[in-house]
């Protein structure tokens, strides 16, 4: 298949940029990814009755589009002899299927001669697009391009030569286009990374016109440092997809510059001026839109129409001290009488705290000053101790105190006695039975022996009176 870019590097006048891509395919140097002999002009798609559809001997190899509901599964193919194909098990012999969200792309080599059948949720009305030749026919981009701009660019599709009338084939076609630095290093971008600066879309959405009409539209936003880049295409086709290199261009600087004048006393403006930066535009034609944000936290939006005067100018309020913010966007010419619509960087200042005034005459002469006594000195106070220091100490010394009592207790107490493990008693629960014996009340045998041991009885009995 070969997918056709013209893109203008320069100038109209110039000759245009061709880049061809061609689809190697195995077993042969190279291969259009749809190769039909003597095919009419408008051959560019099959009618569909009842999901059937006629190849004939003429076609060694073709790429269909199917479209179908979209969620739905890929649609089966049936070919004239009975057998099927699948989606996942399509052999490389037989051709490639790659499958989206809506759509079913299908390349078939050699196919079958015959009546063929897809089986599906196929899109009523549908028609299977074969693919013969696109191109994809784009815009040059401008020789003249400045940070901040946005651009708007068109592409064209064609089959075969022809305009592409299907809707739904906007789907199948993803175009992305990055910047790359060239890492010149006279440019400021040297050694910066690549950066996606547009994609085409044709979903009626920003600022492409209509939804699927063929005409994709892509929105360069030029939010990137300026200097030397390498513009590149990428184009997503689902079976297959290439990068192209195109020449390099130069990205200029912003060409306008922003300063204020600041107020001086609290009852005056201050004043935002926008001048020319660069003699590639035209300045006079220039018109500015915008938003400031004050200290305080209010905003005000403004305007400012097309004069020819070199500096244009807004007045802010003078609310506080604080940081003033201004966003603004241009709209304007450049001396190729191009239309520009850049998106020019905040500007920001400072407004500093006014001085206090002091009262001179409420100050104490230096000489006053200076007879006046010295105030002493105080020494300086001790770094008390962290809360660590002061766990410490506490352990340490409750510590201290409790082996100074066990010392005290143990030399006072018990120095003449011998610490002996084994003259402990340990079973000191059990009973001397020997003690416990004596302490039960004596028999009567027992008192009569204590009665009659008269060596141990002392006789206090008083004697008669005659």
């Amino acid at each position: 298949m070969s997918l056709i870019f013209t893109v203008q590097a320069q100038q109209v006048e110039r000759p245009k940029q061709t880049v061809a891509i061609e689809v190697p395919t195995p077993g042969k140097t190279s291969l259009d990814a749809v190769k039909l002999l003597n095919p009419p002009k408008h051959l560019t798609g099959i009618q569909l009755i009842d999901n059937r559809f006629r190849i004939d001997e003429h076609t060694d190899e073709i790429v269909l589009v199917l479209f179908r509901k979209a969620g739905s599964p890929p649609v089966i193919l049936i070919r004239p002899d009975g057998s099927k194909l699948y989606a996942p098990t399509i052999t490389p012999e037989q051709g490639e299927w790659y499958d989206d969200n809506n759509y079913d792309m299908v390349r078939l080599k050699d196919p079958m001669v015959g009546p063929w059948q897809a089986v599906g949720r196929i899109e009523a009305g549908s028609r299977i697009m074969v693919v013969s030749d696109i191109q994809l026919e784009a815009e040059p981009l401008p020789d003249l391009l400045f940070v901040g701009e946005t651009l708007k660019l068109q592409a064209y599709l064609k089959n075969g030569g022809q305009p592409i009338e299907y809707g739904d084939f906007s789907s199948v076609v993803g175009l992305e286009v990055t910047f790359t630095s060239t890492n010149n290093i006279d440019y400021d971008n040297f050694g910066a990374d690549a950066v996606k600066v547009a994609r085409f879309y044709d979903d009626g959405q920003g600022f492409d016109e209509k939804r699927k009409d063929g005409i994709f539209t892509g929105e360069f936003k030029l939010t990137i440092q300026p200097g030397e880049w390498l513009p590149s295409l990428f184009i997503d086709l689902g079976l297959f997809n290439r990068e192209l290199l195109l020449d390099p261009i130069i990205i200029n600087p912003i060409p306008l510059s922003m300063t204020v004048d600041k107020a001086l006393t609290a009852d005056q403006q201050h004043i935002f001026n926008i001048e020319s930066a660069s003699d590639k535009i035209d300045f006079s034609s220039f018109v500015f839109s915008g938003e400031v944000f004050y200290p305080n936290g209010e905003a005000e939006k403004f305007a400012l129409t097309e004069s020819s005067e070199a500096k244009k100018s807004f007045p802010l309020f003078n609310y506080a001290d604080g940081i003033y913010r201004v966003k603004v966007s241009a709209f304007g010419k450049n001396i190729n009488g191009r239309d520009l619509m850049l998106d020019v960087p905040e500007f920001t200042f400072n407004i500093a705290p006014a001085p206090v005034e002091i009262d001179e005459s409420a100050l104490v002469p230096k000489e006053e000053m200076e007879a006046l006594p010295e105030a002493p000195v105080k020494p300086p106070e001790p770094e008390g101790y962290s809360a660590t220091t002061v766990i410490m100490i506490a352990v340490f010394g409750n510590l201290f105190v409790l082996l100074t009592a066990f010392a005290i207790y143990w030399f006072v107490f018990k120095r003449d006695k011998k610490l002996s493990f084994k003259k402990i008693n340990w079973k000191f629960w059990q009973r001397n039975k020997k003690a416990v014996k004596e302490m039960e009340l004596p028999e009567e045998n027992g008192v009569d022996k204590i009665s009659t041991e008269a060596d141990d009885i002392i006789d206090l009995t008083l004697p008669d009176e005659t």
